[in-house]
């Protein structure tokens, strides 16, 4: 354990930081990338100096995959993978902060995919490869399709937009593919869900052959040193795997769900996600009460924790993390910062021309924040990550019988989401709901008082929330409430998501 004692005072993203953190980025002379679909963004964490770390977040919507080789970054975003590429020439000359930094990442390629939930990414033999998890694949990503699929699973009988087995993970040695991981050996429709906390396997490469199964939702399969590594993840666990046995060994408890890992003279850098403690999956865990979304430093040769970076708000899950090697103070812009607009690169030359104004960004900044959608007087908003009792104390005339009675007693202690329906900003209808790390979401009641029914106003929020589910990639939704608090009926209700094929709308 470790006392954290320093924070990085940037908000919203505030860091806790053990304090040989800072020193041990500043002495490897790296900085460390992490990726979070949840936040949407891009973080880059540096050493200020020997007692503080510094970030820098940038916004790409959903961000999951990552991968990076001789100063080039890919990153895996909602329906886009973007290419970028460090210019140092530029860094130390950047108008806003000249002379801070020594590495600029810089949008150089956009890959229009689609929604396909790409996971583990690598170079690979000058091409770019992806775990394809909605299509349970492995495939190439370039300017000729959406995607080219090259291998599947033996278990999967065709390619189709299901995630059949979660794939997710990729261990590469020498330019060549060695093993992946997936969250289940299922070819049907999410089927990896039905056993999920422990159907996990770990494959070999090319023939499939399953070497380790019974694992709990395993990610990140990584080879250093000729040694295999795996991270058993709902069970916070990094194991060291011995592909001729399919024998394991827990090598550290991290204390966190565990995705996303990678290696720099001995240290492992290995992400770690929030877990929902009250969730009927998960609370039972050992690393329920104790998870928290961040960075675990292990020290391999000791087999030890030696660090810790923590997020104490805004980022709840870590999906992927890279080392940014012989780069102390590195920037990233994300392609739709209007200051990329200035910079010109060919040969040996580099320059920043005259910076674009930052007006229209910024006006589209708060278009986006300001969510917002009116049908005639009524207008719906949500409202984000509201404590249970906030949600009774002022919302208790929209709710249904069963849910007040569950708030009242607190038997729900997640934060929750809400869509408010208002006619001058009277509220008059409500949808509850909360959003999960594994891509779901639970409604817990639909309400609309009783002289507005059957006027569209369930609807309306419906539609709204639905927009909201497939903009976040959210596919599986459980829906537990009173179909009789609403004018809509079940089967209006499966109309409407029928518009949205990614999405499992399931009546419990």
């Amino acid at each position: 354990t470790f006392e954290i004692k320093n924070m990085d005072k940037t908000t919203p993203f505030k860091l806790e930081y053990s304090p040989q953190t800072a020193v041990l980025l500043d002495k490897l002379g790296i900085s460390l990338a992490l990726s979070t679909y949840q936040a949407g963004k891009v973080v880059l964490i540096s050493s200020f100096d020997e007692d503080h770390l510094i970030q820098l977040p940038r916004t790409y919507k959903n961000a999951m995959g990552m991968a990076y080789k001789d100063g080039k970054l890919a990153i895996a975003s909602e329906r886009t993978l973007e290419i970028l590429k460090n210019a140092p020439q530029l860094a130390p000359i950047y108008p806003k902060k000249k002379g801070v930094y020594d590495a600029i990442y810089m949008p150089r390629a956009s890959y229009h995919t689609g929604y396909l939930a790409l996971h583990d990414m690598a170079f690979l033999n000058k091409k770019l490869v992806a775990v394809n998890t909605l299509f349970s694949c492995l495939s190439y990503i370039d300017e000729e399709q959406n995607f080219t699929p090259f291998w599947q699973p033996p278990f999967i009988s065709e390619l189709e937009p299901e995630d059949r087995c979660h794939l997710n993970g990729l261990a590469i040695e020498n330019e060549e593919i060695k093993y992946l991981t997936a969250l289940g050996k299922s070819d049907i429709a999410n089927g990896w869900r039905e056993n999920k906390m422990n159907g996990g396997i770990l494959m070999e490469y090319p023939s499939g052959k399953i070497i380790l199964k019974n694992l709990s939702m395993p990610h990140s399969p990584r080879i250093y040193n000729g040694k295999l590594y795996v991270l058993n993840s709902a069970q916070g666990e990094l194991i060291e795997v011995n592909p001729e046995t399919g024998n394991y060994e827990v090598i550290v408890n991290l204390g966190g769900f565990a995705r996303g890992m990678d290696y720099y003279e001995d240290y492992l850098f290995i992400g770690v996600s929030k877990l929902r403690h009250n969730s009927p999956v998960f609370r039972d865990l050992p690393i329920a009460e104790t998870s928290f979304a961040g960075i675990i430093i292990v020290y391999l040769p000791y087999k030890s924790v030696v660090g810790q970076i923590k997020y104490a708000m805004s980022v709840d899950e870590i999906y992927d993390v890279k080392v940014l090697p012989n780069q102390k103070r590195p920037n990233i812009l994300s392609p739709d910062m209007d200051i990329l607009k200035a910079a010109i690169t060919f040969n040996d030359k580099y320059y920043w021309g005259e910076i674009v104004s930052e007006e229209e960004e910024q006006k589209q900044q708060n278009q986006s924040q300001n969510i917002h959608h009116q049908q005639n007087a009524i207008q719906i908003r949500i409202l984000t990550k509201l404590q249970p009792s906030a949600v009774y104390d002022q919302f208790e005339p929209l709710l249904c019988k069963d849910l007040r009675k569950k708030l009242k007693e607190h038997k729900i202690n997640n934060a929750l989401n809400l869509i408010v329906a208002t006619i001058n900003n009277n509220p008059i209808g409500m949808i509850v709901f909360d959003s999960k790390t594994d891509r779901s979401s639970h409604i817990y009641t639909i309400f609309v008082k009783k002289d507005y029914r059957n006027k569209g106003i369930a609807k309306g929020m419906l539609k709204f929330y639905a927009d909201i589910m497939s903009k976040n990639n959210i596919t599986y939704i459980e829906a537990a409430f009173d179909i009789n608090s609403l004018e809509t009926e079940e089967e209006i209700i499966k109309k409407l998501f029928a518009k949205y094929p990614n999405m499992n709308l399931i009546f419990e």
